[in-house]
């Protein structure tokens, strides 16, 4: 790993703020290093109060900001002798913690400080960093954890055992250090957790973590070399993995979107991950067993849960005992908590590749990208010896800590949008009412796959290709919208129908055209909507349009109407009429 800190950058930053935001951003860059919201630091300084006395004050990454993106508004201003004493309390509930930290902040308009804040404030640096670095966490995930680091590093990190985040972390580390010279150290090794690195010098804390990961990269790939040989004298044959373009069989991809959305009560989109650690993994020999032992950190599962489904043949019977397992491991650790969703949040289609789940693309994205750094660091923790994650009781108290929680409730909520998680298609895209349909239809939710001119869909391979467009984006296919009466629509809703006929409440919504197409399947609702009394096609500008202008002129009043009947009839609770509607 190098490091990316750079002179003449750096020189235009002059209060440590300034440089706590640009070093935080340098690891926020590396994805080896954090991941969406992982990780958080903080500086130690002098702020001048309204007595203008100088206080002591930690700067610390506020609860919701990512590091590869925050701002000085980003970090809590919280009182510095405020948290040493809390350090020293005997006990302290989670939520104690949170509320007294905010009482201590200095600016309350700042977000809530990290649940790490205690610790960072105890760690008698100006500049403490935080990372969950996939190189430390892997060798900290294996059978042989503590030997390897201490193999690696000696006396130059303190151990510490794994702990539950926030003050029962920060009270072992408080009790550890009573008696120790940190300046004989050069960071703190979380087992299964990260690591910290500190230093009075923004670009001295910043580098000791880049050097320690540095370190543990290259003793993995020696080790995974010495490994290598020795499988070769001893003439064991190494793991041969299928070349990452597995054949995918689309039409059961739909299924699976449909059955875990039936689960989750609500529309997901399902993104394929195709990458190789994803295919080395689903074709693995040992699939069930590397797959169930736990995320590669603990704060991984409020994204991922613990596990993954694990598909077969038969999804629907694999996902059933899905659900029950999750059930049992609730009923089995649960202390009074509700129960979350039983849905897995992402699956591994033995032989071919996994899967996430998420409402928006967003969501199902941040789990790909979790799950494929925890998919690399599977493989390479098995080559070292064996992979091995935290046990499903101190998993499960991150996955029900109200704190965590907390995180995944911030910001806008966008479930109020009728069709989230579905996947639309529009013909005839292009046009201006084309894209005022596709506009509105994101307002909605939906996810979109454009189709423009009537070339592009004019021949049975070309439709096809558009089809298998929605469900290698997203996953599936649940409305379609024909604009116009162009006989390619028939030709491309043909192409279609196998996807639509495993949507989530599948409609086709033909607009001024001719003649219906009939579906094989009834439960591909097929409706009909004219726009003006005429359903020939106006003119504007030499692009066609849908809409004539009402009383002459008006045009937009006549789009205005087709969005609000759109909206209408794709509602769950519209009933269709047999002779359509007109508007």
């Amino acid at each position: 790993m190098q490091s990316l800190w750079h002179a003449q950058t750096a020189s235009q930053f002059t209060t440590p703020l300034e440089l706590r935001v640009y070093t935080s951003r340098l690891l926020g860059q590396e994805p080896a290093l954090v991941l969406h919201g992982g990780g958080n630091t903080s500086v130690k300084t002098q702020v001048e109060n309204l007595f203008g006395e100088r206080e002591e004050i930690l700067f610390v990454k506020g609860s919701g900001w990512d590091l590869e993106t925050i701002e000085a508004a980003g970090f809590a201003p919280v009182k510095m002798d405020v948290l040493l004493k809390m350090a020293k309390l005997a006990e302290l509930t989670d939520s104690d913690m949170v509320k007294y930290q905010r009482a201590a902040m200095i600016d309350p308009n700042a977000p809530n400080p990290s649940v790490e804040a205690i610790l960072h404030a105890i760690i008698p640096f100006a500049f403490v960093d935080h990372t969950h670095t996939d190189a430390i966490v892997t060798l900290t995930n294996t059978s042989s954890g503590e030997a390897f680091i201490e193999q690696l590093y000696g006396k130059r990190v303190l151990v510490i055992p794994y702990v539950m985040p926030g003050f029962a972390l920060a009270k072992r580390v408080y009790e550890m250090t009573q008696d120790i010279d940190w300046q004989s150290i050069e960071g703190l090794v979380l087992m299964n957790h990260g690591l910290f690195t500190f230093s009075d010098d923004a670009k001295t804390a910043y580098e000791n973590t880049i050097k320690l990961v540095s370190e543990a990269e290259n003793f993995i790939e020696a080790n995974l070399c010495i490994n290598a040989e020795e499988r070769e004298e001893a003439d064991e044959k190494s793991l041969e993995y299928p070349d990452e373009n597995t054949d995918i069989d689309l039409v059961e991809l739909a299924k699976i979107r449909k059955l875990v959305s039936a689960q989750k009560g609500a529309a997901h989109l399902a993104l394929l991950n195709s990458g190789m650690a994803s295919c080395h993994i689903a074709s693995h020999p040992e699939l069930k067993s590397i797959a169930s032992r736990g995320p590669l950190t603990p704060d991984h599962v409020i994204r991922t849960k613990r596990i993954p489904a694990i598909l077969h043949d038969d999804f629907e019977a694999d996902l059933n005992d899905y659900a029950q397992d999750y059930i049992e491991y609730f009923d089995r650790y649960q202390s009074g908590q509700t129960m979350l969703n039983y849905a897995p949040n992402y699956a591994i289609w033995q032989g071919r590749a996994a899967i996430s789940f998420g409402k928006t693309v967003n969501q199902a994205l941040i789990i790909e990208d979790i799950t494929s750094h925890t998919f690399d660091a599977i493989l390479t923790a098995e080559a070292l010896g064996g992979y091995q994650a935290l046990s499903p009781a101190d998993i499960f108290a991150v996955e029900y800590w109200e704190l965590e929680q907390a995180k995944l409730n911030k910001g806008p909520s966008s479930n109020d949008k009728p069709l989230l998680g579905k996947v639309a298609m529009v013909t005839s895209a292009a046009t201006q009412v084309g894209q005022a349909v596709v506009a509105h239809m994101e307002a909605l939710g939906a996810n979109l796959v454009e189709l423009g001119e009537h070339l592009e869909f004019d021949t049975l391979d070309k439709c096809q290709e558009a089809a298998e467009t929605a469900i290698i984006d997203y996953g599936g296919l649940d409305i379609v919208i024909c604009l116009g009466d162009d006989p390619s629509n028939l030709m491309l809703l043909k192409a279609c129908e196998a996807f639509l006929e495993h949507g989530i409440n599948p409609r086709v919504l033909c607009v001024n055209q001719g003649s219906l197409p009939v579906m094989s399947n009834n439960i591909i609702k097929v409706l009909q909507l004219n726009c003006s009394a005429s359903p020939t096609l106006a003119s504007l500008n030499g692009s066609k349009i849908l809409v004539q202008k009402t009383n002459g002129e008006h045009l937009q009043a006549g789009v205005f109407n087709l969005l609000s009947a759109i909206t209408m009839m794709l509602s769950n609770e519209y009933v269709p009429h047999e002779e359509g509607v007109v508007v």
